[in-house]
C-alpha cells in the first residue's frame, strides 16, 4: 500500500463540527503529495494524467475519466488520519490535475454518487 506525505490545507476544507464524527463527510485539500514508492516523486496541481498514472499507478476506482480515487493514503496531519481520511481524490481538467482531496469513506461515496450522476463534486458539508 502506498504511503502519502501530503501537505494539507486543513482550514480550507474541514468539517463543520470541531468534534470528529465517523458518520460525516470530511475532506482536506492536498497541496501536494509525495509518493515514497516512486522515488519520492511529487504530484501537485498541473501534473498531467500520464504523470499521475506513472507515479501512482492505476486508480483504485475511476469515478469518471476526470475523477480518480486512490485508497490507503495517510496525511501528515493527525486529525485527518483520525477522521479516516484515507482516500485521495484526484480531479483533472483538460488532462491536468485541477484538485487533490484526501477524504473519508462518506465523502468518497458522495463524490462517487455525484460523479455518476454528473453533479459537481466541489463542496461537501454536513450538519451535526
Amino acid at each position: 500500500m502506498p504511503i502519502l506525505a501530503a501537505a494539507l490545507l486543513a482550514s480550507a476544507f474541514s468539517p463543520l463540527s470541531a468534534a470528529p464524527k465517523n458518520d460525516s463527510s470530511i475532506g482536506y485539500t492536498v497541496s501536494r503529495l509525495t509518493v515514497a514508492s516512486s522515488g519520492f516523486e511529487q504530484i501537485a496541481r498541473g501534473a498531467t494524467q500520464g504523470t499521475v498514472s506513472r507515479v501512482m499507478g492505476s486508480p483504485f476506482r475511476e469515478l469518471s475519466p476526470d475523477v480518480w480515487a486512490y485508497h490507503g493514503y495517510h496525511a501528515n496531519l493527525d486529525l485527518a488520519n483520525a477522521q479516516g481520511c484515507d482516500t485521495l481524490i484526484v480531479t483533472f481538467a483538460q488532462g491536468k490535475v485541477a484538485d487533490l482531496k484526501l477524504v473519508n469513506r462518506f465523502a468518497a461515496e458522495m463524490i462517487a454518487a455525484n460523479s455518476q450522476s454528473g453533479k459537481s463534486t466541489g463542496l461537501y458539508a454536513s450538519r451535526n
